[in-house]
């Protein structure tokens, strides 16, 4: 800063931070009277500014309003300031100066700036200000260079008297030039014997000014004497708070004191000599003298630097130990004696107990509410063992929190004390987030290890089912071929043995041995049709009926059948629902299971039939993967017998399975009743315990179509007729046998081995008026194919299929196409007689009139070529031209040649709806219906839909409602 105070010692030391005050006005010579305080003026326009100055020492300050001219009563009380100081506030402070200037020319001028140098700028532009001073009113100095300004204030009115005082002194007494120049030559004798002195002399004056600084003193401390003389013991390099204090003990009791330096900035260490000059009792002034210190000072001098430097270690160790127990993040405290009253608790102990103990205050006092709590217990466990205790997860309830414990995580550490006593040491963490975590994990680890174990237990469930499935099914294969060979042997024996009962109509005793046979191929064919139902391969003619309906009407030949010891109740729920079924296997089924329940309650007991509307939810279905979700009609029945044991559950539904001795039991009961209703696409379950009873649920699927009333034709004798009859069978004694009862009845029979023969035999001219033919069929020509052709070429042909066992040619879904008719081998010579009359009248009647108009031509979409064969010989039948094909594609190029398009909607490739507006588009009059499962789908042309199944009528009907 320009025109700041200077001193010769500011190159190599500094005074102590803060240091204000000169060593000599601390240490009581101010008591002296010898400098009387300094005005200190300060020009402003606030009072308040008077804080900036700080307190310089030795220093009155006072204050006087001035803006940008001086009062005219300045200076104030005719006393001239020893500094005058210009505020900042002041607007113009220039010419201020220059107006101050003219009143006080020797005065000392100091500006404050918030912007120094632009002052100085200004100032150099205005010389009639003269020397001036420019500081910074922050600057932490600034204290420092106003007492320099007012000290060499002071000295130079303390010169100016002394040189008054001189003056006058010489004006008025003569002068001894002898004694005059003897002094002088002390004077030169004094000076010389200092510089010559081995130790380094220095002389202050009564302010602590240094005055005199020999040679030795400026090799010892490397000042010279110029830069040195002027500054204040304060400044020196081996000023310190000990040598403060010899001073202060000097000026009071006038004694030396001597005080072992470290000179800064010098590794040896040095001795001084502090003694007082004084004038009378005033000290004027003080020697030093300094020398290397001896070997005791030297270890003194040592041992006081180790100490002070280890208790500075310590002290500032115990700072930063405080600091780090004050803000560490855990709980800290140390209490002391058996109450455990508190000495120290860190910030984190009063965050979490919501109290921090003041020292002395015991547990109890500062925490009441912890009595009871393991926190507590653990305090006295630790006091009264001595011993670490640590503990995790320690539950402390709060008082604010009394339903949310928070949870620490803590050790105990006594600590030994003097006297006897002990302190505990506190160290806790929380960990209340872990533990509600781990809580919360654990929870969802069960939960999790939960439904593993339902999970596991359903897959169990599910694969045990699986494999049940899969044997049923294996079986079923098994038993559907067996079937098929089996009722042809049946046939070929029952056939032969009714035209022996023709034959030996007079013998009495061979009409009673064919009849035993008769009965035994009638028994036979039940158990045939037994393993057909349980291997689902049963050609099943379902109708909408009302399971209530068919039960009640079966009540009578129930209780026939059971016997009269057996109480019958049948419970039927109102509003039942209808379902799609084949009257006569719901009527086989009850009545087997009516048979199984006599069997089981030894002819004794109650039997109850319960007949309600249930619906199976996703959840059920879930664990049931053999039934779909929906509306049901649960039949019920219960008994009151034996019951089944854990094993016998489990394969009471396997065939030739049976508890019943030998020879009173086949084992296809349940068999059949398993195989009917999962081909009906019901769902079966089994609940039976020993000694309690058997229940078997049978969920027969709802459907909404109207119920239809029974077929109530009563049969009439049986009748024969001329009509020819072309008879295919690929077994010669199936075939023989059938040709004979056929012969027997008035027909003309033609036979043929194959499909591919008969066919033959249709192209060489033959006009049969109905087509005999088992279904399965050797050769690349099958039956639904030759009756497709024979239907081309004969339309008014009747047709009738003959199977043990039909493989899906004719039967789809465990249900007989559309318009088609089946006679289940083996059958009885009346039951063939009754069929082929029924097949030959119906299409007598139902022959159309021959006219000239040429039928419409409709072309048929199928993929699956029986459906399709079969189709086309309904729509010949009902006097249609028909032809088929197996795909959209296929349809595509053959459209403009036909009428009406009759297309199922699901196609391999381009589905039936594309195909359908594709024909629209192309074809404006092309008529079409859908063929389909489901809903017709919705086109922005009109269209006529044929739900599956139909019948020959609603074939009829949807083609003329197209038309």
């Amino acid at each position: 800063m320009t025109g700041a105070p200077q001193t010769g010692m500011s190159r190599t030391g500094t005074s102590p931070s803060g240091m204000s005050q000169t060593g000599m006005s601390r240490t009581g010579m101010s008591r002296t009277g010898m400098s009387p305080p300094t005005v200190l003026l300060l020009l402003g326009t606030h009072p308040d500014e008077t804080a900036l100055l700080g307190h310089p020492p030795g220093a009155a300050i006072r204050y006087c309003n001035a803006t940008q001219a001086l009062p005219a009563d300045w200076p104030p009380g005719g006393n001239v300031p020893g500094v005058c100081v210009i505020a900042p506030s002041v607007a113009r402070p220039t010419v201020l100066a220059r107006q101050l200037r003219r009143q006080w020319p020797t005065g000392r001028i100091v500006f404050l700036a918030s912007d120094p140098e632009g002052l100085r700028v200004e100032l150099r532009r205005s010389p009639m200000v003269g020397d001036a001073v420019v500081l910074d009113p922050r600057d932490p100095l600034l204290p420092r260079y106003l007492a320099q300004a007012l000290q060499a204030t002071a000295t130079q009115r303390r010169l100016r008297t002394t040189l008054d005082k001189v003056n006058t002194q010489l004006a008025t007494r003569a002068v001894d030039s002898t004694a005059l120049r003897r002094m002088v030559i002390a004077e030169s004798y004094l000076r010389n014997f200092w510089e010559q002195s081995h130790e380094a002399v220095i002389g202050l004056d009564a302010n602590t000014q240094v005055v005199y600084w020999n040679r030795r003193a400026t090799e010892l401390l490397g000042v010279a004497p110029a830069e040195a003389t002027g500054s204040y013991a304060h400044e020196l390099p081996f000023w310190n708070s000990e040598f403060d204090a010899a001073l202060g003990k000097m000026s009071e009791t006038g004694t030396r004191a001597i005080v072992s330096l470290r000179i800064l900035g010098n590794v040896e260490a040095t001795e001084v000599t502090v003694v007082a000059i004084r004038d009378g009792d005033a000290m004027v002034g003080v020697l030093l003298s300094l020398r290397p210190a001896s070997d005791d000072q030297r270890a003194l001098l040592a041992e006081r630097e180790r100490n002070r430097a280890a208790v500075a270690l310590a002290q500032n160790q115990l700072r930063q130990l405080s600091a780090l127990f004050e803000h560490a993040p855990g709980v800290m405290a140390v209490t002391a004696g058996t109450e455990h009253a508190f000495e120290m608790a860190n910030a984190s102990f009063g965050q979490l107990f919501g109290v921090r103990p003041a020292p002395g205050v015991t547990l109890d006092m500062a925490l009441p509410w912890l009595s009871g709590q393991p926190l507590r217990a653990l305090y006295d466990q630790a006091a009264a063992t001595t011993t670490e205790v640590v503990a995790r997860a320690v539950p402390v309830t709060l008082p604010d929190q009394p339903h949310a414990p928070v949870f620490l995580n803590l050790v105990l550490q006594p600590v030994p004390g003097g006297g006897g006593g002990s302190r505990i040491f506190l160290q806790a963490d929380d960990v209340t987030a872990q533990v509600t975590a781990e809580a919360t994990r654990q929870q969802y680890q069960k939960e999790l290890e939960d439904a593993i174990e339902a999970r596991t237990r359903e897959l169990e469930a599910a694969q045990a089912a699986l494999l049940q499935a899969q044997k049923m099914e294996a079986i079923g294969k098994l038993t559907g071929g067996i079937a098929h060979d089996f009722n042809n042997i049946l046939q070929v024996v029952g056939s032969n043995l009714e035209l022996l009962s023709g034959e030996h109509s007079g013998n009495a005793s061979a009409r009673q041995r064919i009849a035993s046979a008769i009965a035994a191929v009638d028994r036979g064919a039940r158990l045939s049709g037994h393993l057909l139902a349980f291997a689902r391969r049963q050609p099943l003619q379902p109708s909408a009926l009302d399971p209530g309906a068919v039960v009640q009407g079966m009540e009578e030949i129930l209780r026939r059948a059971i016997g009269e010891a057996i109480t019958v109740e049948i419970c039927i729920a109102p509003d039942l629902w209808a379902s799609q079924l084949d009257r006569a296997q719901l009527e086989n089924v009850v009545l087997n299971l009516a048979i199984n329940a006599r069997d089981a309650m030894a002819g004794a007991g109650s039997l109850t039939i319960e007949l309600e509307n249930v619906r199976l939810d996703a959840r059920y279905a879930h664990t049931h993967a053999e039934v779909g979700s929906g509306d049901y009609v649960l039949l019920a029945v219960s008994d009151t017998g034996s019951g089944m044991s854990a094993e016998t559950r489990a394969r009471a539904f396997e065939p030739f399975f049976t508890t019943k001795p030998e020879g009173q039991g086949t084992g296809l009961g349940l068999s059949m009743v398993y195989g009917f209703i999962k081909q009906s696409g019901g769902h079966v379950e089994l609940y039976s315990e020993v000694g309690h009873g058997t229940t078997v649920k049978l969920y027969l699927p709802r459907t909404q179509q109207l119920v239809e009333a029974p077929d109530q034709r009563a049969r009439g004798p049986i009748a024969g007729g001329t009509e020819t009859i072309l008879v295919v069978e690929d077994d010669a004694a199936v075939r023989a046998a059938v040709a004979d009862q056929l012969t027997t009845l008035g027909y003309t029979v033609l036979q043929a081995g194959d499909a591919a023969g008969a066919w033959q035999m249709l192209e060489a001219g033959a006009r049969p008026d109905l087509l005999f033919t088992d279904v399965v069929m050797p050769g690349a020509l099958g039956s639904p194919e030759l009756v497709r052709r024979a239907k081309e070429r004969m339309p008014g042909l009747g047709v009738l299929f003959t199977s043990g066992y039909t493989q899906n040619a004719i039967v789809h879904g465990g249900r007989l196409d559309a318009g088609v008719e089946l006679l289940s081998k083996p059958y009885r010579r009346d039951e063939l007689a009754q069929r082929i009359r029924a097949i030959l009248d119906s299409h007598t009647r139902e022959q159309p009139a021959r006219s000239d108009a040429v039928a419409q031509r409709v072309l048929v979409v199928e993929d699956n070529p029986d459906a399709q064969d079969l189709l086309c010989q309904m729509l010949d039948l009902i006097g249609y031209a028909a032809s088929g094909t197996g795909s959209a594609e296929g349809a595509l190029e053959r459209l403009g040649a036909f009428d009406i398009l009759l297309t199922d909607v699901h196609l391999p490739g381009m589905s039936g709806v594309a195909l359908a507006q594709h024909a629209r588009m192309h074809h404006p009059t092309l008529r079409i219906v859908f063929v389909t499962g489901a809903e017709a789908p919705q086109l922005p042309f009109p269209t006529t839909a044929l739900r599956k199944p139909y019948s020959i009528d609603q074939l009829r009907q949807a083609l003329a409602a197209a038309t």
